[in-house]
């Protein structure tokens, strides 16, 4: 997948503003990686808490079993952000989902992530239901 595709803002159907705070920058003056991920990682808790009630107190919940992140433009301190996220596809206990960082139109970070639902007592992976599924469907690329 190219540039175009990744950071093509009609692709993603959940969305989420957030900012560049001071303390995310380091010492070179720019936005650190791990702010970056935290971007990332905010995103996919606000969908996880708009299509799970409850999350993250469900007795099953996703948890990240991968993530890939491809940097391309540098961010600065203050910069309002908006992060995409859309779900590419299913498993039977994994969800794989891709996200961009944006600010105005300029994509600035993309990542893919594969989440894994598991039961909290038992901490073991369990399958993604039908309607959890369907639900999930809606951020979908399709």
């Amino acid at each position: 997948m190219d540039d175009l595709e990744r950071f093509d803002q009609t692709d993603y159907k959940h969305w989420v503003e957030d900012r560049v705070r001071f303390s995310d920058l380091d010492p070179l003056g720019h936005v650190n990686n791990k702010a970056v991920s935290e971007y990332f990682e905010n995103a996919r808790a606000l969908l996880f808490m708009e299509v799970t009630p409850n999350w993250p107190k469900r007795d099953d919940l996703f948890v990240l079993a991968h993530l890939a992140i491809d940097y391309r433009r540098e961010l600065h301190f203050p910069s309002p952000l908006k992060i995409g996220t859309q779900v590419l596809s299913f498993g039977r206990t994994s969800m794989k989902m891709a996200s961009a960082v944006f600010r105005d139109s300029d994509g600035i970070a993309y990542c893919e992530s594969v989440s894994v639902l598991i039961n909290q007592k038992t901490r073991k992976p369990v399958e993604i239901s039908h309607d959890l599924r369907k639900i999930l469907m809606v951020y979908g690329t399709t």
